[in-house]
């Protein structure tokens, strides 16, 4: 199973958790993000996101936009970036990671790596007078940034708390099948979207407790990554 986003309203909210954020508003911490995609169109779209209207509620977004894929970091007023340069195609399905060393400072863009389908991207970078990200009450989207919601499909979604290496990645895409997560030790949360769920109910699998709610849509679907 996987879930089908319509791009209108729907959306998972996954809650907010300390285990959730890597940033008290001085320093950063390694993060990773790994997910199956398939999106409909090529205006932004929100991936998995932490990230609100004010600037007070906004930590990351791992998104598409322009039909590229991009991972920003805000904290103190301002953002760092790092932006693929692989246009996806519509209606393909795609399995996507990015990783982040904790670096912070205003270059932390160059602590960031983009992955599409096991493959290292090449980057551009944009940053500001940014810090740290800090540790907000935003809750985690599956499917949405800020007013940025996804028409397609997302998949095995998941956060880890360390920065995964191009071998972990490589291993994760697993050759276009997606595979089990269970045996990463810096697993927080994974979200199988569909498989073993009660909709509107996508448990965590991983160690985070962070459950998520399908809001305004509550079926599954069987177009999977194969």
């Amino acid at each position: 199973r996987s879930l089908d986003f319509d791009g209108t309203d729907d959306f998972v909210d996954c809650g907010d958790a300390d285990n959730l954020s890597f940033g008290n508003g001085s320093t950063d911490s390694p993060f990773s993000i790994s997910a199956w995609i398939k999106i409909g169109q090529t205006t932004a779209q929100g991936i998995v996101t932490k990230y609100g209207s004010g600037s007070s509620t906004r930590e990351y977004v791992f998104y598409t936009t322009g039909g590229k894929l991009r991972l920003l970091l805000w904290g103190n007023g301002t953002n760092n970036f790092a932006t693929g340069t692989t246009t996806f195609a519509t209606d393909t399905w795609y399995h996507v990671a990015c990783t982040y060393d904790g670096r912070g400072g205003s270059t932390a863009y160059n602590g960031i790596t983009l992955y599409i389908n096991g493959i290292a991207e090449s980057v551009t970078t944009s940053g500001g007078s940014y810090t740290a990200m800090s540790n907000t009450s935003q809750p985690v989207y599956l499917g949405k940034e800020n007013a940025k919601l996804i028409d397609g499909n997302i998949d095995e979604a998941a956060i880890f708390s360390s920065e995964l290496s191009q071998s972990d990645i490589t291993a994760i895409y697993g050759s276009g099948v997606p595979t089990s997560l269970s045996s990463y030790s810096s697993l927080i949360s994974w979200w199988r979207c569909g498989d073993g769920d009660t909709s509107p109910t996508l448990t965590d699998n991983g160690s985070g407790g962070n459950n998520g709610t399908m809001t305004n849509f509550t079926t599954f679907s069987t177009d999977v990554p194969t």
